[in-house]
C-alpha cells in the first residue's frame, strides 16, 4: 500500500475581473480553469522516468511550456494518459467556467460576495477537489496539497487549510505547499493540463487525445454546496 498521496495542482487564466476604464476591453480572462494531478508514491518514478526521457529526446532543459495545439505537447501529455488509463497509480481532473457567465461570489462586484481574487480561488480549488474526489480516492491515509506560485501569507496558507477542512465530504489534506513549476515536474504536467483545457474551453472544441483521460466538469453555474460555509481568504 502506498505511504503518501500527492496532489499537484495548477490554474489557467487569472481570478479577477477588470476593465479598462477608457476603452472598457476586458482585461481579465474570459475563461478560468483548474486541473489536479493525482498520484501515489509508487508513481513518482513512472512520471519522473517518462519526463526524464522526454527531455533527453527533445532536448529541453528548460521549464516545459508546450502549446496545446502542437504535436510535442501530445507527446508529453499522452504517456501520462496511458498510465492513468491503465493501473498506473494516476487521475487527473479539471473544472472550468465561463467568467462572462457566472454569477457567483467572489469574482465580480455587485454579485453575491464581493470581489476577492483569493477566496475566488480558493472556492473553485474546493470544487475542484469536490469533483476529483468524487471519483478518485486516496491509496493512502494522507497526501500532500502542492499549489503552482500561489502566494499566500501564512494566515492565507491557514485559512485555506481550515476551509478544506471544513465538511464538503473532502479529506483533509496533511499539508498545503506552494512551489515554483521549474522546479517540480509534477507541476509542469498539470499546468499543461489547465492550459489545454483552457484552451479547449476557449476554442469550444473537443479536448485533444492526450487529455481524453482527464476528467473534466462545468461549474460556471453549479453553485451547490455554498450553504456549508464560507470561503476563507
Amino acid at each position: 500500500m502506498p505511504k503518501y498521496d500527492h496532489i499537484f495542482v495548477d490554474e489557467s487564466g487569472d481570478p479577477g475581473w477588470a476593465f479598462d476604464p477608457v476603452s472598457a476591453e476586458l482585461l481579465s480572462s474570459e475563461y478560468y480553469t483548474a486541473a489536479a494531478l493525482h498520484m501515489c508514491d509508487d508513481s513518482f518514478g513512472k512520471v519522473y522516468e517518462h519526463i526524464s526521457n522526454f527531455r533527453y529526446l527533445t532536448r529541453m532543459s528548460r521549464e516545459l511550456k508546450l502549446h496545446p495545439e502542437r504535436e510535442i505537447f501530445q507527446r508529453l501529455i499522452h504517456p501520462i494518459g496511458t498510465l492513468a488509463e491503465g493501473d498506473g497509480g494516476i487521475w487527473a481532473s479539471a473544472v472550468y467556467l465561463d467568467k462572462r457567465k457566472y454569477d457567483g461570489r467572489y469574482l465580480k462586484d455587485g454579485g453575491p460576495r464581493p470581489q476577492d481574487p483569493v477566496k475566488f480561488r480558493n472556492w473553485v480549488l474546493r470544487r475542484l477537489l469536490e469533483w476529483h474526489f468524487s471519483w478518485a480516492h486516496l491509496q493512502s491515509q494522507q497526501y500532500d496539497l502542492v499549489l503552482d506560485r500561489v502566494e499566500l501569507t501564512k494566515d492565507q496558507t491557514d485559512n485555506l487549510q481550515n476551509y478544506l477542512a471544513r465538511n464538503y465530504n473532502l479529506p483533509t489534506p496533511t499539508s498545503i505547499s506552494r512551489a515554483a513549476s521549474i522546479y517540480v515536474e509534477p507541476l509542469q504536467i498539470v499546468q499543461h493540463i489547465a492550459t489545454g483545457f483552457k484552451n479547449v474551453v476557449t476554442l469550444g472544441s473537443a479536448p485533444p487525445d492526450a487529455l481524453s483521460f482527464i476528467r473534466s466538469r462545468d461549474i460556471t453555474t453549479s453553485q451547490r454546496a455554498e450553504r456549508y460555509g464560507k470561503v476563507m481568504g
